[in-house]
């Protein structure tokens, strides 16, 4: 096609400038793949890095996907999820709004009430997405850290912070991500009531099922000073399908929905969610939630005879304190094991693993135990851990 009369030559053009803040804030570093260095490292066949139940999705959810609408658009509202989610939980389902994943949830607060220069307070160790959605939005990251060598979330001094800056968001994770540890609901309650005037409380209770052995409702769904999060991919085994819900007044509920494109939530989630609430499948999670709960503290002996030093978790994961952290979990993976090396969390001399089915772990065993031979913990052709292992050391994921 020939040049309009106005049209720079293709070899004038130049893309748009992005926001150079941006290149500020990196990535956060995540179990999984995809968040390994550049080594020829040999497949998974043990993963421990990533906190999702090993005994679902059932066949009901996986048919309802197989069956899903893909030929037409989703419902944006997502109304038939959030009312069986409403019914299950007995709330008012103008309090629950669908998001593809917590993830999202958490960028969409920042992006909803996070101007360049505002503070943030976030109570860890924990997630680092918190972190990393502030700092994307231009707001100043305030954490409060618990204290090794268990790290108990420091709620006095946490809400201290607050009271002194109050900042227009905090955010607090539980049961906490990497820990483990839960708050009861008379802990979170005195919480919220010493939130100032014009601060949220963010509660991200990704993982509130497994502590609680049931699929539990929030912790305080009708405060209006609360904004509950609830990741679904963990406890009902499909971190594929993107799908959790916040939970608050509506008139919080109202710009998080207004900061989304249309159609976010796709019919496949939608499908999933409504067949994993079913009556039958909410038993299945809850069986499997008891089996997690034994695998857990197996698990956990079984790493404390092998010189680790677990902390104690309510959750399917374990944070525990191992000598040599990134050399361990290097050579685990060199013989195919994959684990979370919790230097993202700064935790750079722990570990995080998952409980996951008995093949799994009995491979994993098997690997600790050939490392623990002399020499054992070197990679298996004598090469160091990438400095990426240990240089992640800012906040953490999943």
């Amino acid at each position: 096609m020939p040049l309009m009369k106005n049209d720079a030559p293709p070899g004038n053009w130049r893309p748009p400038r992005p926001d150079p803040s941006l290149a500020e804030v990196p990535p956060e570093f995540h179990g999984g793949p995809g968040y390994e260095q550049d080594v020829e490292y040999p497949s998974v066949t043990a993963d421990l890095s990533t906190n999702v139940n090993p005994y679902l999705p059932d066949e009901a959810v996986r048919r309802a996907v197989a069956g899903a609408p893909i030929d037409a658009y989703p419902d944006p509202a997502s109304s038939r999820a959030r009312a069986r989610l409403a019914g299950v939980w007995e709330l008012d389902a103008g309090r629950i709004l669908l998001a593809p994943g917590a993830s999202e949830l958490i960028y969409r607060i920042a992006r909803c009430w996070i101007r360049p220069g505002d503070p943030a307070v976030v109570c860890g160790p924990t997630f680092g997405e918190y972190r990393r959605a502030v700092a994307v939005q231009g707001g100043e990251v305030h954490e409060v850290r618990g204290d090794a060598p268990y790290f108990t979330l420091p709620l006095e001094r946490f809400s201290d912070r607050v009271a002194r800056l109050r900042p227009p968001v905090a955010f607090l994770c539980t049961p906490n991500n990497p820990t483990g540890e839960a708050l009861s609901d008379a802990s979170v309650a005195r919480l919220a009531d010493r939130m100032p005037a014009g601060t949220l409380l963010v509660i991200d209770e990704s993982y509130r099922s497994f502590a609680e052995g049931r699929f539990a409702p929030p912790h305080l769904p009708g405060d209006d000073r609360v904004l509950h999060l609830r990741s679904f991919t963990k406890d009902l085994g499909v971190p594929g399908l993107r799908l959790a819900a916040a939970v608050a007044a509506p008139g919080i509920l109202q710009p998080l929905a207004h900061a989304a494109p249309p159609w976010s939530v796709s019919s496949v989630a939608q499908a999933a969610l409504r067949a994993a609430l079913a009556p039958r499948a909410l038993t299945r999670l809850e069986d499997s939630l008891i089996r997690i709960a034994a695998r857990r503290r197996t698990l956990s002996a079984a790493l404390a005879r092998r010189g680790w030093r677990p902390g104690s978790s309510a959750t399917g994961f374990i944070l525990a304190a191992v000598p040599d952290a990134a050399a361990t979990a290097h050579a685990l993976r060199f013989r195919g094991v994959r684990v979370r090396h919790a230097a993202s969390f700064g935790l750079s001399g722990h570990i995080r693993v998952s409980v996951r089915r008995r093949a799994e772990e009995e491979r994993f065993l098997a690997a600790l135990d050939e490392i623990a031979a002399p020499d054992g913990i070197a990679a298996p052709d004598g090469i160091a851990a990438p400095d990426g292992i240990a240089a992640h050391t800012t906040a953490g994921g999943p």
